[in-house]
């Protein structure tokens, strides 16, 4: 809440008797003060105020009120709102209003998006954005945000490419990242065009090889007699079986198992979108469930994906196992058992089969691996 008032300061009248005219902004409770250039009367001072008539000393408060209230208002709708000490900075400076910067910008942007940790976003795209800051700051130097131009944009992309060296998917994600800020600084009036509006940012295409059954029944089979690969792939084995993503695998509690007519299925709502999924749990997935209580071992995703590397080379599969690939694995299994794509987008968490139809382009090949028995 903002209030704005003016005093006269009568002790520090001059030989004339005028006295300067104190300015008070408050912002939720705290204050902050300063003279202004105009002096008055004391008694003529309070008269001007009370009048309902237009006199020089009104006027001249009302301007100054008005332009803090326009300055707080911009602000604020912005999503920074000023301290009382920034708003004086305000009135001292002539009211210029300062430049908004590039690294305001990405302040402002991340700030916000921190907030949404756990509710909106997982901390590990939070991350990600801090990447994109970090390798953009690099780039390109502080300046106003509107001077911001696609040149700086291809200087982004250049440093990604030949300093950072990045491949071409992770390109893509930064620069995808990047551009959401810039939509973001768009959305709330800080500029008018996006400098990425000319940058075509290819995406690619990653062909992920999912697991055989041979080689899913041969993960499961291993001993490796330590604790910490039997439980990464326990987990791991689980969201083969339920096409869970790693974000999901620790969020399951006994709560969400349910059973209807015998089966034992999972009904709860996806972390990364919201969406509500249902997945009937087959034995070997029960059977993990009762064994850690209902409530999976995971690990940081760091040495999760570690382990799997650890237990991908034990076994012998020449394949990089991730807790994606279990994803992929799950779908191309139950797509390959028959069950209908309009069921496994359920599964999936998917809003639709269109997000799910790059599971189906992988059946040809792993058709020709399937052994059928008559």
């Amino acid at each position: 809440m903002l209030s704005v008032s003016f005093t006269c300061l009568k002790s520090r009248q001059n030989k004339s008797g005028q006295s300067p005219i104190q300015l008070w902004v408050n912002v939720d409770g705290k204050r902050a003060t300063t003279i202004l250039s105009l002096r008055a009367a004391p008694q003529e001072f309070q008269k001007a105020m009370k009048s309902k008539q237009n006199n020089p000393i009104l006027l001249y408060c009302n301007n100054v009120r008005e332009r803090i209230t326009e300055f707080f208002a911009n602000s604020s709708y912005m999503g920074i709102v000023p301290t009382p000490q920034q708003i004086i900075d305000f009135v001292k400076s002539g009211f210029a209003i300062k430049q908004y910067m590039l690294y305001e910008l990405f302040d402002d942007f991340l700030r916000i998006e921190k907030s949404k940790i756990g509710h909106e976003i997982q901390d590990s795209t939070y991350y990600k954005y801090c990447l994109v800051v970090e390798r953009f700051k690099q780039a390109v130097p502080n300046k106003p945000i509107n001077q911001v131009s696609h040149t700086d944009v291809l200087d982004f992309k250049y440093h990604l490419l030949n300093v950072s060296k990045l491949c071409t998917g992770t390109l893509s994600g930064y620069l995808t990242k990047a551009k959401t800020i810039f939509a973001y600084a768009i959305d709330n009036d800080l500029i008018q065009r996006n400098p990425f509006r000319q940058l075509k940012i290819q995406k690619e295409e990653v062909e992920i090889n999912p697991l055989t059954k041979e080689e899913l029944s041969r993960i499961i089979q291993k001993d490796f007699r330590i604790k910490r690969l039997n439980q990464v792939r326990d987990c791991f084995v689980f969201a083969c079986y339920t096409a869970l993503a790693y974000s999901d695998l620790a969020s399951i509690s006994i709560d969400d198992i349910k059973v209807q007519n015998g089966v034992h299925f999972i009904q709860k709502n996806r972390i990364k979108t919201g969406v509500q999924y249902t997945i009937p749990l087959n034995d070997i997935a029960m059977e993990i469930l009762q064994r850690y209580n209902y409530q999976l071992p995971v690990l940081t995703n760091q040495r999760y994906n570690s382990y799997l590397k650890e237990i991908a080379d034990i076994c012998g599969i020449d394949k990089k196992l991730t807790s994606h690939l279990a994803r992929h694995t799950a779908a191309t299994l139950m797509l390959n058992s028959g069950i209908s794509i309009d069921i496994v987008a359920k599964i999936l968490g998917h809003r639709n089969t269109a997000m799910t139809a790059h599971y189906a382009k992988m059946l040809d090949k792993t058709i020709i691996l399937t052994k059928i028995d008559f």
